[in-house]
C-alpha cells in the first residue's frame, strides 16, 4: 500500500514539473569555459537515449569542475566503462547533479575515496556516503575533467536528475548558457507497412523517401502511393552553436490533415525505460542503413512515456482512395523549428499480398509470450517482453569449417534487438585436455565482430546468457593475459617517478580481475581499459628501501599471470 502512495506520489509531483518551468538560474554551469556540446540531452545512442549533456573540454583533460550549487555528495562511483569516474551531488531544491568521465577528484574528496578503495581492495567501488558527510558549497571545485569509462574522447558528461525518482532530466531546460539558433535538420521520412495486406508504392516493405530543402521547410519529390495498416518515421538531428556533432531532438509533431496524432518529447527519461529505444527507433534499418529513425507509432512492447500525444499508437488505416497532407514539426529545446510537409496518395491494393516466408522460417514467436525453440543441439528461450513485436524467427545450422567444439547456430539475426537476455544452450563436444571451465561462447556479429559469452557446462550443453541474436558456436580458451611492465623491472630505483605501468591484455575472455602486492599488501591500481593501462600511483604507500612487487591478472575463465619483480625507492 506506501508503495502505491508513494507511485501516485512521484506521478503527481511529475505532473506539477511539467506544469511549471524548471528553475532558472539555480544550478551554475560546472565549466569556466564556453558551454560548446558534443551531444545533448535525448539523443539516440546504441541502446539508451543519452541522459545529459556533454560539454566539450577543448579537446583536453584536467578542465576544473565545480559543484552546480549548494549540496553533498552523495554517491561516488567509479568502474571501467560506462561513466568512469563519477560524482553526485544532491541538492535542497529535490534536484541531483550528475558529473561524469572525471579525470581526477578534489584533494578533499580524494582522500576519502582512496579510503574506501583500500578498505574494499578495489579501483571499482559504488559507494553511497552517508548524508551530508561530505558537504560542498555551490563553485566549490570537485574534480578535474577528463576521460575516464566509456567516453570517446574528453569531455564532462553532466546530468540534473530529479532526487526522489531518479530520472533523468533535460538540463538545457535549467537556463544553463548554451547558445543555439540553428534550426533542426530534416532528412527524410520512411513508411512502413505494418501488416501482410499493407503495401508502400504497391510493394510490401518499409521504404525510405529523401526530404528536398533546407532551412526551415521541407518536403518530398515525389508523392508515396499506400494502402492498408501504416506507420510512419522520420530522420531528423539537431545542431548547436558551436560544434559540428548531431544531437538530439526535443519534440516532434505528425500531422495528419491538420489532426494532430503523435507527439513526442524529451524532457525526462527513466534510465528503466531508456533500453526501449529500440523499440523507438528503426533497429534494423539503423543496423543496416546507418539512419536513426524515429518511429512515429509505438510497437506494442514499447513503454516509454516520452508520448505525449499518441492517437491509435500513430497507426493509421487507409483503405480508401484518396489523398492526404501529413506534417512532421520538429523542435529543439531552444525552440528552435523545422516542418516537413507531404502529401501521400491511399489507393486500396485489391489483391492478397502476404509475404512469402523466407528460407530459414523456423517458428512465429509473439512478443507477450515466452517463446522456446529447439532444434539440432541448439535450444534458445526468449522470456516474456523480450520482444518488442512478433517475429517469425528463422535458424539454421552448419559445422564450423576449423576445428571448434559445436556447429556454427545461426540464431536469427541480431538486426532484431531483444529487451531481455535470451537462454541459450548448445551440445558440444571437446577433447578430454580442455577443462569445461575453459569454455566460452562465441558470437558473430553481422559486421564481422567476436563477441564472448561465458556460462557452464553440464551434460553434454553449453549454458549462457544473450541479449542478442548472432550466430554462435563454442571454443575455449586456455590462454593467460599478458603483462608487459612499462617503467618498472627488476633491480630498477623507482625514486624519481610518481606511478609504474603497465599494458595489460587478454586474447578472448577478457580481463576480470587485478590485484598488485607491494611486501605482501594489496595496492591500488588504475585500469584503463581502453588503452589496456595498468597504473599504480605511489600514493605514498611506498617507504625507502627495497620492496617486492607482485600482479596478479586473471581473465574471465580463470586463467592467470602473474609478474614479479624488486625494485628500489
Amino acid at each position: 500500500m506506501r508503495s502505491c502512495l508513494f507511485c501516485i506520489l512521484i506521478c503527481f509531483v511529475f505532473a506539477l514539473k511539467s506544469q511549471n518551468e524548471f528553475p532558472k538560474g539555480y544550478f551554475r554551469p560546472p565549466l569556466d569555459i564556453p558551454l560548446y556540446l558534443a551531444g545533448n540531452f535525448g539523443e539516440l545512442r546504441s541502446n539508451h537515449f543519452h541522459a545529459g549533456i556533454d560539454i566539450k573540454t577543448e579537446g583536453v583533460i584536467g578542465k576544473k569542475v565545480y559543484a552546480s550549487a549548494e549540496g553533498y555528495i552523495s554517491r561516488i562511483k567509479i568502474q571501467h566503462n560506462g561513466y568512469g569516474k563519477v560524482l553526485y551531488i544532491d541538492h535542497p531544491n529535490g534536484y541531483t547533479t550528475t558529473y561524469a568521465h572525471l579525470h581526477k577528484f578534489s584533494d578533499k574528496l580524494d582522500d576519502f575515496i582512496k579510503k574506501e578503495q583500500y578498505n574494499n581492495k578495489s579501483y571499482t567501488i559504488d559507494w553511497y556516503p552517508d548524508s551530508g558527510a561530505i558537504p560542498v558549497k555551490k563553485g566549490e571545485i570537485i574534480a578535474l575533467s577528463g576521460n575516464s569509462g566509456g567516453s570517446g574522447g574528453p569531455h564532462l558528461h553532466f546530468e540534473i536528475r530529479e532526487t526522489a525518482s531518479e530520472h533523468a532530466l533535460n538540463a538545457l531546460l535549467f537556463g544553463l548558457p548554451v547558445k543555439d539558433n540553428i534550426k533542426p535538420i530534416i532528412r527524410g521520412i520512411r513508411i512502413y507497412p505494418l501488416d501482410d495486406q499493407s503495401t508502400i508504392n504497391h510493394r510490401p516493405e518499409a521504404q525510405y523517401f529523401t526530404a528536398q530543402g533546407n532551412g526551415s521547410f521541407y518536403s518530398l519529390q515525389n508523392t508515396p502511393v499506400v494502402s492498408g495498416k501504416i506507420g510512419f518515421g522520420i530522420e531528423t538531428l539537431d545542431k548547436i552553436n558551436g560544434a559540428s556533432n548531431r544531437c538530439g531532438i526535443f519534440n516532434i509533431k505528425l500531422k495528419i490533415d491538420g489532426q494532430l496524432i503523435y507527439e513526442q518529447k524529451m524532457d525526462r527519461i527513466p534510465f528503466e525505460e531508456s533500453l526501449y529505444l529500440n523499440a523507438h527507433t528503426d533497429y534494423h534499418y539503423k543496423k543496416t542503413a546507418k539512419k536513426w529513425i524515429h518511429k512515429s507509432f509505438i510497437e506494442p512492447n514499447n513503454h516509454l512515456s516520452i508520448y505525449d500525444v499518441s492517437e491509435q499508437n500513430g497507426v493509421l488505416i487507409f483503405n480508401k482512395f484518396g489523398s492526404h497532407e501529413l506534417e512532421y514539426i520538429v523542435t529543439d529545446v531552444a525552440g528552435n523549428r523545422s516542418t516537413m510537409k507531404f502529401k501521400i496518395n491511399t489507393k486500396p491494393q485489391l489483391g492478397f499480398i502476404k509475404r512469402p516466408l523466407h528460407e530459414n522460417f523456423a517458428q512465429h514467436m509473439q512478443y507477450h509470450h515466452e517463446n522456446e525453440f529447439s532444434a539440432q543441439g541448439f535450444l534458445i528461450q526468449i522470456p516474456d517482453s523480450a520482444l518488442y513485436n512478433d517475429i517469425d524467427f528463422k535458424y539454421s545450422t552448419s559445422p564450423h569449417p576449423k576445428r571448434r567444439w559445436s556447429n556454427i547456430h545461426y540464431a536469427h539475426t541480431d538486426h532484431t534487438p531483444l529487451h531481455k537476455k535470451a537462454e541459450i544452450y548448445i551440445k558440444c563436444n571437446f577433447p578430454s585436455d580442455i577443462p569445461t571451465d575453459k569454455l566460452i561462447a562465441i558470437r558473430k556479429t553481422s559486421d564481422g565482430k567476436v563477441r564472448v559469452h561465458v556460462g557452464k557446462y553440464a551434460a553434454g550443453y553449453y549454458y549462457f546468457k544473450s541479449k542478442y541474436f548472432g550466430d554462435f558456436y563454442i571454443y575455449h580458451d586456455t590462454i593467460a593475459p599478458t603483462i608487459k611492465p612499462l617503467n618498472v623491472y627488476s633491480g630498477k630505483n623507482i625514486a624519481q617517478q610518481s606511478k609504474f605501468d603497465f599494458k595489460i591484455t587478454d586474447n578472448l575472455a577478457g580481463i576480470k580481475s587485478y590485484n598488485c602486492y607491494i611486501d605482501d599488501k594489496w595496492v591500488l591500481t588504475e585500469y584503463d581499459y581502453k588503452k589496456n593501462r595498468l597504473t599504480h600511483f605511489k600514493h605514498n604507500v611506498i617507504t625507502e628501501g627495497k620492496h617486492e612487487m607482485k600482479l596478479i591478472v586473471t581473465d574471465a575463465v580463470g586463467n592467470e599471470s602473474v609478474y614479479k619483480c624488486h625494485f628500489y625507492n
